[in-house]
């Protein structure tokens, strides 16, 4: 089983089908995701093949193992580098043309991986405007085969077999997958200890199939039962299930199992992966891989939504039109065979890795270009670039004072604002990420108002004790935000606390069916730190009963409570998309989020929050009435977007809240004057 085999292309073709149709979004694949994982145990298994052989047979070269594996990736990959940067100089707005030239140095030296982890805290960019987002797997790849042949090569030169070594190592990164991906997603998805064990799975049916002795009967079942595993992975996972982990079992065994059961004409499955369109598939896959997620990316950034019906068939062709032209004139005429090599028509491997590092310093040089010049904004409309500036507007000491990721700043020991001659603080707000976004108008309010300000904040967490954030988006939620109600109920100069959160995700999870911002999350997760975590169908029930609770005891220590209502959420990174409309020659005023989408997602929890301001006597403050009509809830005004993200008001949308801030900070008539500002 040394020869080329066609069902290994087939296989190939098994993989990339499922991810390209899934990142289309053709339905009916909510796990087409999975297609990277089977990708992975491939290069395990051919990777492990050749190093095992070579050293077996005393002829491998570490050298010439980098150089073919620089002639097989880094050829296609600079030419879709150069076409995104291309493209992205045309099409993105300057923050985002940075990131992709970060993401273009980071993919060239295999390392955008560790970037785009080191990017997905809350207030990372969204994935559609990250046209090289899917080199991570590349990266993970890359970073296996710095370590995996020179442990083959200590490996012979101990005269120590490499099975049980490899295995071992396996075991313990799937171990550390399959216990640790809940709680830490990112790190799991992105980075090579979680992921190792899919390409070790690989390497170990590459050392163990020549012991194989399967009758007939085996094969079939092998490779039928792998192809029907990982069917059923694409079929039926989705963004909900808790993956990698040991849920990547499924594909990855499905993998080894064809891989383990193939090789041997007539067996079905050998057959079927055999036939001439799949493995011609197979053959381009790693340049449709390659391609396919730049044009959805872009397509996305000329059109401002996903691909319907028609845009999914169009960037599926577009995307395998590119594929077999960068395999046809990229890739293969860069991976000679070795009979020229004998013959003395291919270069040395020491210049082919030469020129390798000269394409790596070029990515560099370019990157470099693009970052010094701030993304080069003078190429686009100077109103494009005016919009798309307010995605910097958020407060200035936001970082500092809010507790977020793995930042954390102490609940006991708020930040303070308003005049400082104004002696301790009367009044906190008191949220989540939401509560950052209005820090603006809340300081000025209290400036107005001459009363000091404490703000308490934890990203992504609720304003509620003894709740825990179990997707891995943040953690130390119920420490947070016990330490806040006991300093909020603790602390006697303290008479009024307004209360932000993002309900909505609390009660339904991200908007994924809705805009780009959002699309394919994960969803949100909490648990009350007692009975463990809210069922799926009681969400709304239990944020409720846990606010309600909340508000009962700020009230019971004597606190004045103001409920600030959900945010409308627009489902687009408003300054860009705006921008982007002036780009494109279509009027941004026109902009804005359907009043039916926010009604459809907050109605329940509307009418909840109204149930407990009545019952425990809360001021209501109303970012609809201010934001929203009878048909839209309105992005810009006067041609000032009034958010820096999808959802996140900025200081010119926070300060539409002003008057009912000013009449909550204005005592002893906080609710009759609260009533007044929200008219």
């Amino acid at each position: 089983m040394t020869g080329y085999r066609r069902d290994i292309d087939g296989l190939r073709a098994v993989a990339v089908v499922p991810v390209v149709l899934f990142h289309a979004g053709a339905g009916g694949l909510p796990g087409g995701f999975v297609g990277v994982d089977v990708f992975f145990v491939i290069s395990g298994f051919l990777i492990t093949s050749i190093i095992h052989r070579e050293i077996t047979a005393g002829t491998f070269s570490i050298l010439r193992f980098y150089e073919r594996r620089a002639r097989r990736i880094l050829p296609a990959l600079f030419a879709v580098t150069a076409a995104v940067l291309a493209a992205g100089y045309v099409l993105l707005m300057p923050a985002e043309f940075e990131d992709a030239a970060r993401a273009a140095l980071a993919a060239a030296v295999f390392l955008s991986n560790i970037l785009f982890w080191s990017e997905t805290g809350y207030f990372s960019p969204g994935i559609y405007d990250q046209p090289l987002l899917h080199t991570w797997s590349l990266a993970i790849e890359e970073q296996f085969y710095i370590i995996f042949p020179p442990l083959m090569m200590l490996l012979a030169a101990l005269r120590r077999g490499p099975v049980r070594l490899i295995a071992a190592l396996t075991l313990l990164s799937f171990g550390l997958s399959a216990l640790t991906t809940q709680m830490r997603p990112d790190m799991a998805y992105y980075l090579l200890p979680w992921r190792a064990w899919e390409l070790g799975a690989g390497a170990l049916t590459a050392l163990l199939i020549a012991g194989l002795r399967l009758g007939r009967l085996a094969r079939e079942a092998m490779g039928l039962g792998g192809l029907a595993m990982i069917a059923y992975a694409v079929v039926r996972f989705d963004e909900a299930t808790v993956f990698p982990g040991a849920a990547a079992m499924l594909p990855v065994a499905g993998a080894a199992m064809i891989i383990a059961a193939g090789g041997q004409a007539g067996t079905v499955c050998d057959r079927i992966l055999s036939l001439r369109p799949v493995v011609w598939i197979g053959l381009i896959s790693y340049s449709l891989y390659l391609w396919h997620w730049p044009v959805i990316v872009f397509y996305q950034q000329i059109t401002l939504d996903r691909p319907d019906t028609a845009g999914c068939i169009l960037v599926a062709a577009l995307s395998t039109v590119l594929a077999w032209a960068s395999w046809k004139y990229v890739e293969t005429p860069f991976r000679r065979p070795p009979a020229q090599r004998a013959a003395g028509h291919a270069p040395s491997s020491a210049r082919v890795l030469a020129t390798a590092l000269g394409g790596i310093a070029a990515a560099a040089a370019v990157s470099a270009a693009v970052l010094a010049g701030n993304g080069f904004p003078s190429r686009l409309p100077p109103e494009a670039v005016r919009l798309a500036g307010f995605a910097a507007d958020r407060h200035p000491r936001l970082r500092e004072c809010t507790a977020r990721d793995s930042v954390w700043r102490p609940p006991g020991t708020p930040c303070l604002f308003g005049p400082e001659t104004a002696g301790p603080a009367t009044v906190a707000i008191w949220g989540d990420s939401h509560a950052a976004a209005l820090l603006p108008e809340a300081e000025a309010a209290a400036q107005r108002s001459g009363r000091r300000l404490a703000y308490l904040s934890r990203s992504g967490c609720l304003p509620v004790p003894e709740t825990e954030r179990l997707d891995g988006q943040t953690g130390r939620c119920a420490e947070y935000g016990n330490g806040a109600l006991a300093y909020l109920t603790g602390t006697d100069t303290i008479e009024t606390v307004i209360l932000v959160s993002r309900y909505a995700m609390a009660a339904e999870g991200y908007l994924v069916d809705y805009g780009l911002a959002e699309r394919d999350w994960g969803p949100t997760l909490f648990a009350d730190t007692g009975t463990g975590s809210w069922p799926e169908d009681q969400r709304l029930e239990r944020l409720i009963a846990k606010l309600s609770t909340t508000v009962a005891r700020l009230r019971g220590a004597g606190r004045q409570v103001a409920i600030v209502y959900p945010i409308p959420e627009i489902g687009h990174k408003v300054p860009e998309t705006l921008a982007k409309l002036v780009l494109h020659g279509r009027d941004p005023e026109a902009f804005g989020l359907a009043r039916s989408e926010y009604d459809r997602r907050n109605t329940a929890v509307i009418a909840a929050l109204d149930r407990i301001t009545a019952q425990h006597g809360a001021t209501r403050i109303l970012p609809q009435d201010a934001l929203c009509g009878a048909n839209r809830c309105r992005v810009i005004q006067d041609g000032t977007p009034l958010y820096y993200d999808d959802d996140h008001l900025n200081s010119a949308g926070a300060a539409l809240l002003g008057a009912a801030f000013d009449a909550v900070m204005a005592p002893p008539h906080i609710e009759a004057r609260a009533a007044e500002g929200n008219r």
